[in-house]
C-alpha cells in the first residue's frame, strides 16, 4: 500500500473520485442528484434571506417607508415559509437516499466478496487489505465513507461562490463620490489589491489545514493499528466467548499490561502520536488557520466600511456585501480545502480499487449442469495434484479416485494428510494445478460456476449459524418451506428440542435481535448445520467432521439414520473417529497428499495397513482394551 504522505498527482486524483462517484451513483440511484439540488436549495434561500435583510435595514436607516417595510417583511415571511416546506420535503428524500447510502457501502464490499475467487478470499495479503480498507474508514471515513460528504461540501461552495458574485457586483460598480477622501477605493488598483488581499489572507486557512489532513493521512498505518488493538484489548474482557479462559486462566495480568501499553503509547490516548500532533506542529496549524479567517474577514470589513463611509452605498448595503464577500472568500477558500480533501482521500480510494478489481482467475465455465431426476452422477479426479497459494508444499499429490452416485464415502487420515483439501477441490473452492477433476467425463471448470456449486451441500467445521430465526437458518433463506425446515431438523435428530420451542421454527437463535432468543449447544448447533445441508437438497452431501461437537449416543444416533436419511444422495464423510466408517460403502485413507488405502472397512482391517493402525488406536478407548494403567498418559 502506499505511503498516505505521498501527493497524488490532481489528474489522477481527479480520476479516482470520479470512479469512485459513478460507481457510488450506480448503487445509490438518485442520491447525487438530491444532494445536489439540497446545496443549491440551501445556497438561495440564503442569498435570498441576506438580500431581504439588507433591503430592510437599508428601509430602516433611510426613508422608512411603511409600505417597503410590509413589502420586504412579507416577502421574508413568505420565502421562509416556502422554502421551509420544500426543504423538509427534499430532506426527507435526502435522508432516505443517504441512510441507503451507508448500507449500499458495505454491500460493494460483500458482493465483491461473493464473486471473488475463494482462494483470494483465503488469501492473507487480501484479508489485510480488507482490513487496511475497514480500518481507515472507522478511524476517519477514508475512502468511500467521506466522499458523499465532500461532495455536498464542495457543491455548497461553488454555489456560494456563484450567488456571491452575483451579490457583490454593486461593491465594485457603486463609486465613491469625486471629492471625497475615500475616492481612491476607485481606482482599479486599489480594488485589484483589495481583493488580492483578500485572496492571500484566504489561502492561509486551507494552506494549513491542507498540510494537516496530509500529516493526518501519513499517520493511517499508526490509526489502524490503534483501532485493531483497541478493538481486541478493549473488549476482551467482556466478550461472553472468551470469558471462560479469560477467568480459568487469571489471564486479567497480561489483559491489564497490554491495555496499560495501548494507553500509554497507543495513538489515540494522552502522550500518543496523535496527542503529540495536536500539541505540537498539527495544532500550530490550527490556530494559523483560525487566525488567517479572522484577518480575511478584518479586510473585507475594512474594504467594505471605506466604501461606505465615502458615501458608494448605504447600511442596507454594507450588510450585503459584508455577507456576500464573506460568502465568496470563504467559498474559494473551502472549495480549494475541500479539493485537497478529495486529493488527499483518493489514496484511500486507490487501495479500495485495489481491492474491487482483484480479478477473477477461475474460470466461469458455461455448459449447464445436468439436472438429471435419476441423479445419476459421476465424479473422477484424475492424477490430481493441488498447493495452497504462497505455499511451496503439496496437499495433495498424485492423486486418481472415482465414484459414483448414491456411494457413501468416509475419507479419514491424520491431520494435514489432505482430506478437506481434497473435498474443497470437489467443491471446486479451489482448482488443481495438475490433473483434472471430472463430472460424468467432463472437466468441472467448464461447467457455469454457480450451477456447478449447486449440486453440492457441505457442513465444513467451521459452519456458520446466523443470528436469524430457526427456520431461516435452516432454509438459507428468508423464505422457508416451513414443512420441509421441519422434517430435515427431525431427521438430523433435532426434532426432540424442537418440540419444546414455543415458536418452533420463528425461535431466534442467540438473543442479538430477541431477548426470547434460544443459545443452543455445540451438538445442537451441529445439528441444525447438518439439516440446512439436507434442506438444499443436492445431490452429494458433504461432511466435515459432522459429529464433532456430538456425544457417542447423539453420534450412532445420527449415523444409523443416515443411509435413510440420505437416500439415493452421495454423501461423503470427512472424520476423525473411525466408528464412522463401518455405516460407509468405502472408505479412502488418505496420508501426506495421497490415497494410500482405499476399500470397505471390514476389508481394510483384513489388510493390516494403516486404517487398522489408526482403527487399533481409537478402538481401545471406545472397547476398554488394555489394563487401567494403559490408559494413563
Amino acid at each position: 500500500m502506499a505511503n498516505k504522505s505521498d501527493k497524488m498527482p490532481w489528474k489522477e486524483a481527479f480520476r479516482i473520485n470520479v470512479r469512485a462517484v459513478k460507481l457510488l451513483s450506480s448503487k445509490n440511484r438518485l442520491m447525487f442528484p438530491y444532494v445536489t439540488i439540497k446545496a443549491l436549495l440551501g445556497t438561495v434561500f440564503s442569498y435570498a434571506s441576506l438580500f431581504v435583510t439588507a433591503r430592510l435595514i437599508g428601509e430602516l436607516a433611510g426613508e422608512r417607508r411603511p409600505e417597503a417595510l410590509i413589502f420586504w417583511a412579507a416577502f421574508q415571511i413568505i420565502s421562509t415559509a416556502v422554502f421551509a416546506i420544500i426543504n423538509g420535503v427534499m430532506y426527507h428524500a435526502y435522508e432516505v437516499k443517504t441512510a441507503n447510502f451507508w448500507h449500499n457501502l458495505s454491500r460493494i464490499e460483500d458482493e465483491k466478496l461473493m464473486s471473488m475467487d475463494y482462494s483470494d478470499v483465503e488469501d492473507q495479503r487480501v484479508r489485510d487489505l480488507r482490513d487496511q480498507i475497514s480500518q481507515n474508514r472507522n478511524w476517519q471515513g477514508w475512502g468511500f465513507s467521506i466522499l458523499q460528504a465532500n461532495f455536498e461540501a464542495l457543491l455548497s461552495n461553488v454555489f456560494n461562490v456563484v450567488g456571491a458574485v452575483a451579490m457583490t457586483a454593486g461593491l465594485i460598480i457603486n463609486k465613491v463620490p469625486e471629492g471625497s477622501p475615500y475616492a481612491f477605493l476607485n481606482s482599479p488598483l486599489a480594488a485589484f489589491g483589495s481583493v488580492a488581499l483578500m485572496f492571500a489572507c484566504a489561502s492561509i486557512s486551507p494552506a494549513l489545514q491542507s498540510k494537516k489532513h496530509d500529516m493526518n493521512a501519513s499517520l493511517a498505518d499508526k490509526a489502524r493499528l490503534g483501532n485493531r488493538l483497541f478493538g481486541h484489548f478493549g473488549f476482551i474482557n467482556s466478550d461472553p466467548d472468551s470469558m471462560v479462559d479469560y477467568r480459568m486462566y487469571n489471564q486479567s495480568e497480561g489483559f491489564l499490561k497490554h491495555y496499560r501499553w495501548l494507553k500509554d503509547s497507543g495513538p489515540w490516548f494522552t502522550g500518543g502520536v496523535f496527542d503529540r500532533h495536536n500539541k505540537g506542529l498539527g495544532g500550530l496549524m490550527s490556530v494559523g488557520a483560525e487566525l488567517g479567517e479572522k484577518l480575511l474577514m478584518c479586510v473585507i470589513y475594512m474594504f467594505v466600511c471605506l466604501k461606505a463611509l465615502g458615501g458608494a452605498f448605504g447600511l442596507g448595503e454594507v450588510t450585503q456585501y459584508v455577507g456576500a464577500v464573506t460568502k465568496f472568500v470563504t467559498g474559494v477558500m473551502n472549495v480549494i480545502l475541500v479539493l485537497e480533501v478529495f486529493r488527499v482521500n483518493a489514496k484511500f480510494l486507490k487501495d479500495i480499487f485495489e481491492f474491487l478489481d482483484i480479478p477473477n482467475k477461475m474460470y466461469r465455465g458455461t455448459l449447464t449442469t445436468e439436472k438429471r431426476s435419476d441423479r445419476n452422477y459421476n465424479v473422477e479426479f484424475r492424477d490430481v495434484s493441488f498447493k495452497y497459494p504462497n505455499s511451496d508444499r503439496w496437499a495433495l499429490r498424485h492423486v486418481s479416485v472415482s465414484f459414483n452416485v448414491g456411494t457413501k464415502l468416509a475419507v479419514v487420515g491424520e491431520n494435514g494428510s489432505g482430506k478437506s483439501t481434497f473435498i474443497k477441490l470437489l467443491c471446486r473452492l479451489y482448482d488443481p494445478q495438475e490433473g483434472e477433476i471430472l463430472l460424468n467425463g467432463v472437466n468441472i471448470k467448464k461447467y457455469r460456476y454457480d450451477e456447478y456449486m449447486a449440486i453440492f451441500s457441505v457442513v465444513f467445521q467451521d459452519y456458520w449459524l446466523m443470528a436469524h430465526k430457526l427456520g431461516q437458518n435452516v432454509a438459507g433463506s428468508c423464505d422457508v418451506d416451513g414443512e420441509r425446515a421441519e422434517k430435515c431438523l427431525v431427521d438430523a435428530g433435532f426434532g426432540e428440542r424442537l418440540g419444546e420451542l414455543p415458536d418452533g421454527l420463528e425461535t431466534w437463535l442467540g438473543k442479538d435481535f430477541d431477548e426470547d432468543g434460544i443459545v443452543l449447544s455445540g451438538g445442537e448447533k451441529q445439528k441444525v448445520a447438518i439439516a440446512r445441508s439436507l434442506y438444499k437438497n443436492s445431490p452429494f452431501i458433504v461432511l466435515d467432521e459432522p459429529t464433532a461437537s456430538l456425544d457417542p449416543l447423539a453420534e450412532a444416533d445420527i449415523y444409523r439414520e443416515f443411509d435413510e436419511i440420505v437416500g439415493d444422495r452421495t454423501a461423503i464423510y470427512i472424520s476423525h473417529r473411525l466408528s464412522s466408517c463401518r455405516f460407509c460403502k468405502e472408505i479412502l485413507v488418505f496420508e501426506d497428499g495421497g490415497i494410500i488405502e482405499r476399500g470397505t472397512h471390514a476389508g481394510l482391517i483384513a489388510a493390516e495397513g494403516r486404517y487398522k493402525e489408526l482403527w487399533d488406536a481409537q478402538a481401545r478407548y471406545y472397547e476398554g482394551e488394555g489394563d487401567s494403567d494403559d490408559m494413563l498418559p
